[in-house]
């Protein structure tokens, strides 16, 4: 069912729930969207600077070059959207982060009673590696079981590798929060387990009163797969070697942005690459709170699209992977230095510190 004519629907992700290809799809299609009366804010891909504005974070490493993100980037987006007659979209994953007084204030902000909030969300189990990959493409220096075993630590206020993590993935709170901000009545649950690859598409297309094919032809413009076990190693790897001698704008450009990007949307990995192996009490961990979240959802008494019992469902167990022997450190370290010098003359001593920083330890092909 559409949202009303003049509707704000604001997708607050979670994270690694296809967010990205959502947000491409919509991105590719403003135009379209335009012309049917629906407004998707700004020239970017996703309205993330607005998200951190509201509230108050930065991007990247706030200690060494990391950006500010003012107030007036959401205020931006607020007026926007105020002066469009017709229906909205708005989508960032990062705002699921927002404490409960911060969601009000957005909410208000862009409309009160116009916005109706829709949270796509998938089985904690099959969200672990996906996510610790994420945080390697921040410079996460700390091995896939060892970021595990913190983030599932007791108390939950002693994690301190990712404090993030939970904010994104107690999804259970995340509804609540929200609930408590726009209203249980205006809030939407989508459950992506078992679906259609182009079910989250339709479904946005239903709620925003367009035809489907808009947004189901334009899934698959990007790619945002996991990365195979020797991939992960290799960015891990590097950055334990190289991270305390960039800054936040030469990481995200030139390692992030050129090097992990073009390992996930240029190549795709052959048949015996093997991704990451979770272990069963991780596992079983996830399950857990994954059972917790389900009884908060239920209890929230928010819209629900799909089964929501399959977010509570034990991912089955991963053959274990053994250690990566495909992609040999030495060529990694080279299409790294390809990658570098490929962005111009003026990152050449950059790159030679790099490979004064690695030695010999980064040229030998892993175990």
């Amino acid at each position: 069912m559409a949202i009303p004519a003049d509707g704000v629907l604001l997708h607050i992700g979670v994270h690694k729930t296809g967010t990205t290809a959502m947000q491409a799809a919509l991105a590719d299609a403003r135009g379209d969207l335009l012309a049917e009366g629906v407004l998707y804010p700004g020239h970017r891909p996703a309205q993330h600077r607005a998200a951190l504005s509201a509230m108050n974070h930065g991007w990247g490493w706030q200690d060494r070059g990391g950006e500010k993100v003012g107030p007036q980037a959401f205020r931006d987006l607020a007026r926007e959207v105020a002066s469009h007659r017709g229906r909205v979209c708005i989508s960032s994953e990062f705002f699921c982060e927002a404490d409960e007084a911060t969601a009000r204030t957005i909410v208000e902000a862009l409309g009160d009673t116009r916005v109706h909030v829709v949270v796509t969300l998938r089985n904690l189990g099959r969200l672990l590696p996906s996510s610790w990959q994420q945080y390697l493409k921040y410079g996460m220096t700390t091995g896939y079981e060892k970021w595990l075993g913190d983030i599932f630590a007791a108390p939950e206020d002693s994690q301190h590798m990712t404090p993030s993590f939970w904010k994104r993935h107690d999804h259970g709170a995340v509804v609540q929060r929200w609930a408590a901000a726009v209203g249980a009545d205006r809030l939407t649950v989508l459950v992506l387990e078992n679906v259609d690859r182009a079910l989250p598409f339709v479904e946005f297309a239903d709620m925003l009163g367009i035809d489907g094919d808009t947004l189901v032809s334009r899934m698959t413009l990007t790619s945002n797969r996991s990365m195979t076990a020797a991939e992960a190693e290799f960015l891990l790897r590097l950055n334990r070697r190289i991270v305390n001698d960039l800054s936040w704008d030469q990481y995200r450009s030139l390692v992030r942005e050129a090097l992990a990007r073009t390992l996930v949307e240029g190549r795709t990995p052959q048949e015996h690459e093997k991704g990451l192996s979770t272990p069963d009490w991780a596992l079983d961990a996830a399950v857990r709170r994954g059972t917790d979240s389900v009884r908060m959802i239920r209890d929230s008494q928010v819209q629900v699209r799909g089964d929501l019992d399959t977010l509570c469902s034990r991912v089955p167990t991963m053959p274990v992977v053994p250690e990566p022997a495909e992609m040999p450190i030495d060529a990694a370290v080279q299409a790294l230095v390809g990658v570098l010098l490929a962005r111009g003359d003026d990152e050449a001593s950059l790159v030679r510190r790099v490979r004064r920083s690695a030695g010999r330890r980064l040229r030998r092909v892993l175990p």
